[in-house]
């Protein structure tokens, strides 16, 4: 990501094993303004983004560029970021702290 750039995207996989399904409430990232889940939908052969207040997770689920993503707004870039802490909220689960690489687009 450019240093600079204030609002990007983040992807990844959340696999779930527990034997029952778990729901996804929300996302924080340290640094950032806002922090929104989306959905991309194609209606009338338009794309379109539609906010998500939560996914359901039964074995897995992806947010990547087409999508569920999540939108991340007023993040702060440097060229030394290399990664972000960032937060999995779950209704019926605890929260899961990871951490988000910083990755050029391609």
């Amino acid at each position: 990501m450019p240093s600079g750039v204030t609002n990007t995207a983040a992807f990844f996989t959340i696999l779930n094993h527990t034997g029952e399904p778990v729901t996804l409430t929300g996302v924080s990232i340290e640094g950032a303004d806002h922090v929104m889940m989306h959905e991309t939908k194609v209606v009338d052969d338009m794309a379109k983004m539609v906010h998500l207040d939560k996914v359901i997770i039964d074995n897995e689920v992806r947010f990547e560029p087409g999508g569920k993503h999540v939108m991340v707004m007023g993040l702060s870039v440097t060229e030394a970021t290399k990664s972000y802490n960032m937060k999995l909220h779950f209704a019926n689960k605890p929260t899961l702290d990871v951490k988000a690489e910083v990755r050029n687009s391609k």
